[in-house]
């Protein structure tokens, strides 16, 4: 019996006779051959050209949106992202006492100090207290309204010791120790948003401003809140 893997004889006698044809035509016609095969080759590329791709995901054209317009330069923030963790973290306490609308909430960033911090010109035993004899309401919702207004708005920062990571103290506002007469348009509005307009005339007349202040030191220390008269 004949192997599976043998070549059947018509088979070879066929590829023979083939093989033996085209030896024969590719010595008399080689031009002939040069041009079927070229013309085979062109055919090929032609049909690859014009083939459709496969469906694949779309390519993005379109540029993503920014987050923000590229005429615009980005600026820092000075309101609270370049803040110091312990002095942003302070801030944040003050600040949720003032959003609960309870005077009693800035008991928590008081426990936060060692000492409490500066008040008045006299030392204050009991700062809670004393914000409510000084407030116009007897509850200190304008003593918490100036402090929140204050620590919204930009700050600026003053050395003070020897010490190289925390002898930077941040004190709001920014303008707080410069003569107004150098204040901004921005500015002025800000001084305005701290008291009436006539107290803020009075000042700029004046040349300093003597409303109230916020300090705190860069390892996060409570320093002061208090007026400056």
């Amino acid at each position: 019996m004949m192997s599976r893997s043998t070549s059947h004889p018509r088979c070879a006698i066929r590829d023979g006779i083939f093989k033996s044809a085209a030896s024969r035509i590719t010595q008399q016609h080689p031009l002939a051959v040069l041009m079927a095969v070229g013309l085979v080759h062109a055919m090929i590329g032609t049909t690859v050209a014009t083939s459709p791709a496969r469906a694949g995901p779309p390519v993005e054209t379109t540029p993503r949106t920014p987050t923000r317009p590229l005429s615009q330069p980005a600026v820092a923030d000075k309101r609270a992202t370049a803040l110091p963790p312990a002095v942003a973290d302070m801030r944040e306490v003050i600040l949720d006492a003032v959003h609960s609308g309870r005077l009693e909430d800035l008991q928590i960033a008081l426990d936060l100090n060692e000492l409490k911090p500066e008040l008045a010109a006299t030392p204050v035993p009991d700062p809670i207290a004393y914000w409510r004899s000084v407030s116009t309401d007897g509850q200190g919702r304008d003593v918490l309204a100036a402090l929140g207004m204050l620590l919204e708005l930009p700050y600026t920062t003053v050395p003070l010791g020897k010490d190289v990571e925390n002898n930077k103290m941040y004190v709001w506002p920014a303008f707080a120790d410069r003569p107004l007469a150098t204040l901004t348009s921005e500015e002025a509005i800000d001084l305005r948003r701290l008291v009436p307009d006539a107290e803020a005339e009075h000042m700029t007349l004046a040349g300093r401003y003597t409303g109230w202040r916020v300090v705190i030191g860069a390892d996060g220390v409570w320093h002061s809140f208090r007026r400056h008269d």
